[in-house]
């Protein structure tokens, strides 16, 4: 008996991540923050300074060339602000 099925009738895992509370979605498990400032409109990426969520309401920065696994449980979350914006 012959498989009618071919990896097209598959649909492609969606990997989802948050930047300030709007979701994106994705085919790529793994994404740069670059990738990730881009899907989200921040043009250029290197104006913005971004940072992951962590657990315990810690953050930490994500460069433009970090990769972040969009494969762990849950969603990730970022948050960005302009580079030339005070922290303060």
């Amino acid at each position: 008996m012959e498989n009618n099925f071919s990896n097209m009738d598959f649909a492609k895992k969606k990997f989802k991540f948050m930047v300030r509370n709007k979701v994106f979605e994705t085919e790529k498990r793994y994404i740069t923050g670059k990738e990730v400032l881009e899907m989200a409109g921040l043009i250029p990426p290197s104006a913005y300074k971004l940072d992951l969520k962590m657990r315990g309401n810690s953050y930490r920065e994500i460069g433009l060339d970090d990769v972040v696994d969009l494969g762990d449980p849950g969603i990730e979350k970022f948050t960005y602000i302009s580079r030339d914006q005070s922290e303060g």
